[in-house]
């Protein structure tokens, strides 16, 4: 019997509800750190954000790309 991991096999459910939630923590994360309505958000002091940004993108493409490798 073989485990199903989430990320190697992601159901077309699973992708929906982790876009969701990427989508919803990078909008939080941004709005959090910055002060996203006055000043603009390029600025050198706020490179950790767009590491960890960066970052969460890169698991939701591999999300992907292991969803339609499957399919």
């Amino acid at each position: 019997m073989t485990k199903k991991n989430i990320l190697q096999n992601p159901t077309k459910a699973n992708l929906i509800v982790f876009t969701l939630l990427w989508m919803v923590s990078v909008v939080l994360i941004i709005l959090s750190v910055t002060d996203l309505f006055t000043q603009t958000v390029f600025q050198k002091r706020y490179i950790p954000v767009f590491i960890i940004v960066l970052a969460l993108s890169r698991v939701i493409a591999k999300l992907y790309f292991n969803y339609f490798k499957n399919k």
